[in-house]
């Protein structure tokens, strides 16, 4: 029998006066559960990361906190500045060398660097693993705990937007071998008809690699030896070679033929778009990467799949399990989502849906001069609209035809005066825009993952559910950006039939909150 824990009247946190709705009830609930894994289904708004803290803290003990990305963990240290967060070499310089510390050469050789004490990145490791409660992103816990494993299991393991741990296990598991990593080593790029052949082509790069590598190895040893300094170059050879090896090793201790998919890619334009990519299927059978480093796990997130897809997704036992739910605290008219059927955007209909989404934006544009988000579910789509921009003449357009642009659009529409327009294939999740910076957006397609994707195809074979759930929950993300407080408010707008479909057959997958905000106007012509 365990002692119950009493949650305080107020935070136990400087800058943090009184709880909001809900909080206290489920910080009581949770810390007082003898379930080894609790979700916490808490939409924009619920405050979860006071949340999250307050269990550590009461729970007491080690407590390490993922996030999905670097701006996040910058966040929660503002929150809470006594947090540590682990960042990679990469972010530290070398004492030694004009280099950063993931190029050291003391990293490829068989000697303790002379300055490991002065280091800045050995001091900000081991300061973090000093700490009571240390910050983490996905892709650095399970490189940091897959492959060097240093720090010590925790009490408590929080997953912040966790809809988007099992994206990060296959990101973190998955290889792709392209055009360049054969033809850099003068072996070429497997045809079409060589695939049985490609474990052939992958063991003979790495035998090559392992041969480079201890030679440069070997030469930078030497090279201390005589005190001579090495060349940069070859410190980022070692540290290019390294990763492959890497790589390479890790792959191969992974891979089985049977629950693993190979997606081939020759691309007729551009050889350097080449690609053999391996994934398994199913993560499941991953989920220890990140479940077996603490006792106790806290999944939070606004979208978290249904409970019986999860458990599925990432084998959790449902008795193992329980859950909990905070309603959201925002006016459902502050964040409308208003259901405007116009055609559906499957791939048999959309060439005439468009046209349709086309006349409608235009007609939109010309009443209203407003800052609107156009999600288009991909770039066929969203360059369709943007070579039809004279939709919307009085307003500037920004659209993104890479990833590697996307950060630098949205900053520059963030900055923009209304009346202004950006066109996004992928700005579902990960980004806020708050206030005046937009009001507005429009969902033109159910965004469905793609089923280029073989691993995706052949997951859905097995699991439609998981499919359909994934798709929600990115619908679902998608219509969150725009209203991020209480106070806030802006309108989603989606334009594609196919919706109608998703909330009919699968309605348990949505989260109530999102449901009490549909509205529906009359179908366009």
């Amino acid at each position: 029998m365990y002692d119950k824990i009493s949650v305080p009247d107020k935070p136990m946190f400087d800058g943090y006066n009184s709880w909001r709705k809900y909080q206290r009830q489920a910080i009581d609930k949770i810390v007082n559960v003898n379930k080894r894994y609790v979700i916490l289904d808490a939409p924009t708004g619920s405050g979860k990361s006071l949340v999250a803290m307050s269990i550590a803290k009461l729970i007491g003990g080690r407590t390490y906190y993922i996030v999905g990305t670097k701006d996040l963990q910058e966040q929660l240290l503002r929150d809470f500045p006594f947090l540590a967060i682990l960042k990679g070499r990469n972010n530290f310089k070398c004492l030694l060398k004009k280099v950063s510390c993931d190029q050291c050469m003391y990293s490829y050789i068989k000697k303790p660097c002379p300055r490991k004490e002065e280091c800045p990145y050995y001091i900000h490791k081991e300061k973090a693993k000093q700490s009571k409660y240390v910050v983490w992103n996905y892709s650095m816990f399970l490189t940091n705990q897959t492959f060097v494993g240093d720090f010590p299991p925790a009490d408590l393991l929080i997953c912040d937007e966790a809809h988007l741990l099992e994206g990060a296990l296959m990101s973190f598991i998955n290889v792709t071998f392209n055009h360049d990593f054969f033809n850099d080593f003068d072996i070429g790029f497997p045809g079409k008809d060589e695939e049985e052949y490609v474990f052939d082509r992958i063991n003979k790069v790495e035998k090559i690699i392992n041969k480079q590598y201890s030679t440069l190895t070997g030469r930078l040893q030497m090279r201390l030896y005589e005190d001579e300094e090495p060349e940069r170059i070859e410190l980022q050879k070692c540290n290019e070679l390294g990763s492959k090896l890497k790589k390479l090793h890790f792959f191969k201790k992974m891979y089985n033929k049977d629950t693993w998919v190979m997606d081939y890619c020759r691309n007729q334009y551009d050889w350097h778009n080449d690609f053999i990519s391996f994934k398994p299927l199913k993560v499941d059978w991953f989920s220890d990467y990140i479940f077996s480093w603490a006792s106790k796990i806290l999944l939070m997130s606004a979208t978290m799949p249904h409970t019986s897809i999860l458990c599925n997704s990432l084998d959790i036992s449902s008795s193992a399990l329980v859950r909990l739910n905070i309603p959201s605290t925002f006016k459902k008219e502050n964040r409308a989502v208003v259901y405007h059927p116009i055609g559906r955007m499957s791939h048999a209909y959309w060439e005439v849906t468009i046209e349709k989404v086309i006349r409608f934006m235009s007609e939109y544009c010309k009443s209203h001069k407003e800052k609107i988000l156009v999600h288009c579910a991909n770039y066929k789509i969203a360059s369709t609209l943007m070579d039809a921009s004279s939709m919307a003449p009085d307003y500037n357009i920004y659209f993104h035809e890479t990833a590697e642009e996307r950060s630098f659009v949205l900053d520059k529409f963030k900055e923009a005066e209304a009346p202004a327009m950006l066109i996004t294939p992928s700005m579902e999740t990960g980004i806020d825009l708050p206030g005046d910076m937009c009001r507005i957006q429009f969902i033109v397609k159910v965004p469905y993952l793609s089923l280029g994707d073989k691993q995706v195809k052949e997951r859905l074979a097995i699991d439609r559910d998981w499919y359909i759930s994934s798709t929600i929950n990115r619908l679902v993300q998608a219509s969150g950006r725009i209203v991020r407080s209480e106070d806030d408010w802006g309108r989603t707008y989606i334009l594609d039939e196919c919706f109608a479909d998703l909330v009919r057959y699968y309605k348990e997958f949505f989260p109530s909150w999102f449901l009490e905000a549909i509205a529906v106007e009359r179908r366009s012509v």
